[in-house]
């Protein structure tokens, strides 16, 4: 794999159930080409993965899927390469309703009356809205922080390599991926100031086949592009979903 060359460590980061297939094809991709457990977790550069997401659709939690196996060996994703962002003890109603209790969510929910009435029922994931995204990954970011330090830790240690480059796979069309994407860089640069962070997005087709654009697609991925570019070109800073200051700080601000 590409990926394996060059100095510093890698992370793979998948967000919703876009990532986490994406992440699936490259963690088979490791098992096929690395087939050898030993060789594969002694690789230097070494390559973690961490699938977020607020279901546990692509766990394989019964290990009954075929479609996870490599050369006879099971590529499922470890309980420790999950990190779950839905809320487990409450709804997103709950949050709403209770909004003072997560102060990392001071500059998303300005009215939390007016947007429990705009969001309306979630019955699955993020219903594909992106601020019913955002809001249960602000609710999760020490979860999500915890994560990422692990998986830094887990790579330094088996390697002695300090540097890391991030990559974060996303859809930006439903909710969970195009709300969390934005928060997801802003706590990856802000945790690790030097590290390289890539993002590889994927956007609606223009034409969606068997009408199945669910009434918000392109208007989430246009919406992340477009916070994705301004934040990108410096325009725009984010509120810090971890300590709830209205703008995010970080130690070099030309570097994002």
């Amino acid at each position: 794999m590409a990926l394996i060359l060059g100095n510093p460590n890698h992370l793979l980061i998948g967000l919703g159930g876009t990532g986490g297939k994406i992440l699936k094809a490259l963690k088979k991709r490791l098992y096929a080409e690395f087939p050898d457990d030993k060789k594969r977790n002694e690789m230097k550069p070494a390559i973690a993965f961490l699938y977020v997401d607020s279901t546990r659709e692509m766990m394989n939690e019964q290990h009954k899927d075929p479609s996870w196996r490599v050369l006879g060996k099971d590529a499922t994703f470890s309980n420790t390469e999950f990190c779950c962002i839905r809320p487990q003890s409450t709804s997103i109603s709950a949050i709403l309703d209770n909004v003072e209790n997560f102060p990392g969510m001071k500059y998303i929910v300005n009215n939390a009356s007016a947007m429990k009435n705009t969001l309306g029922e979630i019955k699955e994931a993020a219903g594909q809205k992106r601020r019913a995204g955002r809001i249960m990954f602000a609710s999760s970011a020490p979860i999500f922080v915890g994560s990422l330090k692990n998986k830094y830790d887990e790579l330094t240690h088996r390697t002695n390599i300090n540097s890391i480059h991030v990559h974060i796979f996303t859809g930006l069309a439903g909710g969970t991926g195009s709300g969390s994407i934005i928060d997801v860089i802003s706590q990856t640069r802000k945790l690790y100031p030097d590290a390289t962070i890539d993002v590889y997005a994927m956007v609606p087709e223009k034409e969606i086949p068997g009408n199945l654009q669910a009434g918000r697609y392109h208007q989430n991925g246009y919406a992340a592009l477009l916070e994705l570019n301004a934040l990108n070109v410096g325009r725009f800073c984010p509120s810090d979903v971890l300590t709830g200051e209205e703008h995010i700080r970080f130690a070099n601000p030309d570097l994002l």
